[in-house]
């Protein structure tokens, strides 16, 4: 990259980070507690309509799109399609109301993970799936496929969802449930941004619970990791909580967790794994390969934040030193990074990307190929540590629990073919073996190929962009958003139409 990351960022970016979250944070709750994001809703709600009935009169031939920044979604796409489409202010990013009678929190769509989940937990609720980066925001989660943990028990973020708020492209704002508009409901998940724009969302919680039993089952081949992580995540009850992290195709980590109370617990097996000074948690967990098959119980925030610090294992790349003990006693308070920070000042002095041996993908296939999986990405990228995640698909394909493969590093092999040229391998391997690939990732595949594998759901997409006055007019398709040859494609239609 050319760039020295730890000179930079150390000096600078790290107390402007933790002073943007620690406003934000504060904003979120001040005007939540004083019910400032629920008096103005309304009103910042019809803003978004006047801009797109202003659309209808002006702005005719383009697209739309929020006018959210790129360094602002953790996507590694280039957005710079923007530009050219007619953008509108959706300034909603507050917490509406928490419902202890019927069990929700209706939030606007900018509110990320993070900032909900503190302010519940602090009321005492959680959400049934929390994803692990603080920085995803409640409408991304929704419409391009939240994933967590608890998802082989929950299904993907959006089964959260008991009601939706959109501003459709005739400028009417409607709600959205399995009682009312139904076909819309059922479309908006997944659909990326492009069926209108979501001012609001109502979703279940739970109580919350202040700890989770958490167990750590080393598996030391391939068969091991796979025969594990399948008879865990298909157990009729007991875990909570599935997840594994690879650290080569033959040695992974299989962690099990179930929330309890506080009476439940083991006071001298309580690892507080949440504290400035503690390991990073991948680091944490290898220990167990050697160490054998462990129960812990953890702080439930800490659990729902374990990944936030080394951002998975990607924090190095621009905090190499910050993993050691010493770092950790005398900075980790003042982690985690800021991912939108960090995006912007990588957008600003490096264009936006990494060099071509950095892959960050998430590919979701069937259970009984997770296997097969593995062994492709050792050959392909040999990338570890790996990211694996069940979770319970609407599907109609004969089994519905998948896993989530997730892929994020720098190749060091010597066969490593560059990054397009993986990526298309990649494409194929989980196009033929029946999975998806998520959307925030860049994308290569044709339409065609993007059609077959999200056929499932793009019958009911398609039906709902031609159900919408001016919708097929107004947005572009999700191919167009997430693939680079679907936004070079809207680029180049757009330069003609302006010649």
């Amino acid at each position: 990259m050319g760039v020295n990351w730890a000179s930079l960022v150390c000096p600078f970016l790290l107390p402007l980070s933790f002073i943007w979250d620690l406003v934000c944070l504060w904003r979120l709750k001040i005007r939540f507690w004083r019910s400032k994001g629920l008096e103005t809703h309304k009103d910042r709600v019809r803003n978004v309509q006047e801009q797109v009935r202003e659309w209808q009169v002006s702005g005719r031939g383009r697209k739309m799109c929020t006018a959210r920044p790129s360094w602002m979604s953790i996507s590694q796409q280039k957005l710079g399609y923007k530009d050219r489409m007619y953008r509108v202010n959706v300034d909603l990013q507050d917490i509406l109301m928490i419902d202890d009678t019927d069990m929700t929190v209706t939030v606007e769509p900018a509110v990320t993970i993070g900032f909900l989940n503190r302010v519940l937990v602090r009321s005492g609720f959680t959400l049934p799936i929390v994803p692990e980066l603080d920085t995803l925001t409640i409408g991304g989660l929704i419409m391009g496929g939240g994933i967590e943990s608890t998802s082989h028990k929950y299904g993907l973020f959006h089964k959260l969802c008991v009601e939706y708020e959109i501003v459709t492209a005739d400028g009417e704002c409607v709600a959205a449930s399995e009682e009312r508009n139904t076909d819309l409901f059922k479309a908006v998940p997944m659909s990326y941004g492009t069926l209108g724009f979501l001012t609001s969302a109502k979703l279940r919680i739970v109580k919350y619970k202040p700890f989770i039993r958490l167990v750590y089952w080393p598996a030391l081949s391939l068969d091991q990791t796979t025969e594990v992580l399948e008879r865990e995540t298909k157990k009729a009850q007991g875990n909570d909580s599935v997840e594994g992290i690879a650290y080569s195709r033959d040695k992974a980590v299989i962690m099990t967790g179930t929330f309890v109370e506080a009476d439940e617990i083991e006071p001298d097996k309580v690892n507080n794994m949440g504290l400035w000074y503690k390991p990073w948690f991948y680091q944490y967990v290898e220990q167990f390969l050697n160490k054998g098959p462990a129960t812990e119980y953890v702080p439930t925030l800490a659990f729902h934040q374990r990944h936030n610090k080394p951002t998975f294992w990607l924090s190095h790349v621009w905090l190499p030193w910050a993993s050691n003990p010493l770092a950790r006693l005398l900075t980790g308070w003042i982690l985690p990074m800021n991912q939108q920070l960090l995006q912007l000042v990588k957008e600003t002095f490096l264009g936006g990307d990494f060099e071509d041996n950095f892959v960050l993908q998430d590919f979701i296939l069937p259970i009984k190929h997770i296997k097969a999986a593995v062994e492709f990405n050792h050959e392909v990228t040999g990338i570890y540590p790996l990211w694996m995640v069940p979770a319970a698909l609407d599907s109609e394909k004969e089994d519905n629990i998948f896993v989530d493969l997730g892929v994020y590093g720098f190749s060091t092999i010597p066969a490593f073919a560059g990054r397009d040229k993986t990526l298309r391998m990649f494409e194929k391997f989980t196009l033929d073996h029946g999975g998806y690939q998520a959307l925030y990732a860049e994308t290569l595949m044709s339409y065609e190929e993007f059609c077959q594998m999200f056929a499932e759901y793009r019958k009911q997409y398609e039906k709902v962009r031609k159900m919408i006055p001016f919708c097929e007019e107004a947005f572009p398709e999700t191919y167009e958003k997430v693939s680079r040859k679907g936004r070079e494609a809207t680029k180049n239609k757009m330069g003609k139409k302006e010649n």
